[in-house]
This record gives C-alpha cells, sequence and structure tokens, in this order.
C-alpha cells in the first residue's frame, strides 16, 4: 500500500481542522478559488443546489457565533467564540427546492450530500492554498436562518470558518481500510 505522501492531492492528507486564525485578510481572488472549486463539485442530476453567504463584517460574525452550540472546543463557553476570529465565515446552504424539483422528495437527500462535496472541496483548496479551516455543524439553524433571511427550502450544512491560520495541529488518525470496506456484499473482507 502506498504511503500518504505518495498520493496525487496532497491536500486530503494535509487537512486538519484549526480553529484558531489571524487577523491577516484573504485575498478577493483567493476567496474567490475557493468558491470556485466547490462549485465543481459533483451532483445529482447537475442540479448544482449549493449557494454560499460569506460573511466578514465582524457584527455579522459575532450575531452567527451566538447561534453556535457549546462544545468540546468551546471551553466551557456557551458558544464557539473562536469562530468570529476567522477572516471569513462561510455559510454552506443548500438549496433543497432546486434538486427536489427533479427528483421529488429523495432529491432534498441528495442535495445535501451534493453540498457535501462542494464543502469538500472548499476545505481542500483552501489547504492547498496555505489557508485554514473547519466545518463546524453545532448550530442553531432557525436562528441563523433568521439572522441571514435564508428563505426555509434553503437549508445550512454547517459554517466553514476560513483564515490563515497560528494553530499547530497533526491530521487525526482515521480507521484502517480493512475495517471499512468490504468485497462484493457486506461483511466479506476486502483487504485482509
Amino acid at each position: 500500500m502506498k504511503s500518504e505522501l505518495d498520493y496525487p492531492i496532497p491536500a486530503i492528507f494535509e487537512r486538519v481542522s484549526k480553529r484558531k486564525f489571524t487577523q491577516q485578510p484573504i485575498a478577493p481572488e483567493m476567496l474567490e478559488q475557493l468558491l470556485l472549486a466547490a462549485t465543481r463539485a459533483p451532483s445529482s442530476g447537475n442540479m448544482q443546489p449549493w449557494e454560499f453567504i460569506v460573511i466578514d463584517e465582524p457584527g455579522k460574525k459575532q450575531e452567527i457565533v451566538r447561534s453556535t452550540y457549546s462544545g468540546y472546543f468551546s471551553k466551557g463557553k456557551n458558544y464557539q467564540y473562536w469562530i468570529a476570529d476567522a477572516a471569513v465565515v462561510i455559510v454552506a446552504c443548500t438549496n433543497v427546492k432546486r434538486t427536489a424539483a427533479r427528483y421529488g422528495p429523495a432529491g432534498a437527500e441528495w442535495a445535501m450530500i451534493d453540498t457535501a462535496a462542494a464543502v469538500q472541496n472548499l476545505l481542500l483548496t483552501a489547504t492547498a492554498l496555505g489557508l485554514s479551516g473547519c466545518w463546524v455543524g453545532g448550530i442553531n439553524e432557525q436562528a441563523i436562518k433568521e439572522s441571514l433571511r435564508i428563505p426555509e427550502y434553503v437549508r445550512i450544512i454547517g459554517l466553514l470558518p476560513i483564515g490563515y491560520s497560528v494553530e499547530e495541529a497533526a491530521p487525526k488518525s482515521r480507521l484502517p481500510l480493512k475495517w471499512v470496506t468490504h468485497h462484493n456484499s457486506y461483511n466479506v473482507p476486502f483487504y485482509d
């Protein structure tokens, strides 16, 4: 089996979630590269349900932070305040109506998956450009939707705080391939 260093897309193995940012802004051209990369993700029926709200206004970032849930990285605080330190917070949204128009109710679920692929593209591109970020899912979706005037048929799949990081972080361990792969049928090992 190859070493991680031998794979053609190093950003896949270099990407880690980081939560400490400098005050350095992101150049508009870099931000455009992130967003363009996101829109190159595959999607069901090419319906491209993703939509992104880019937040760089400090007051608006604080408003978004107040719609997060506390978690391990909030260090006992009520909200995840570190998010506001990122140069931008991208609210990753899914226009469910777009995919459901073609595929019916099942399309709503597929649209969320399609947007997740777009988020992965964005995060990997950020890594390749020397930026850092984190996918934050612990949010009060309804509060953010009200704050940003997001219509009911649009779902939020997460916040993406992006910026230059001052944090040293190593990739987290992953399950071995033999534990997550099957051969031609479930519970038939692909790897011994």
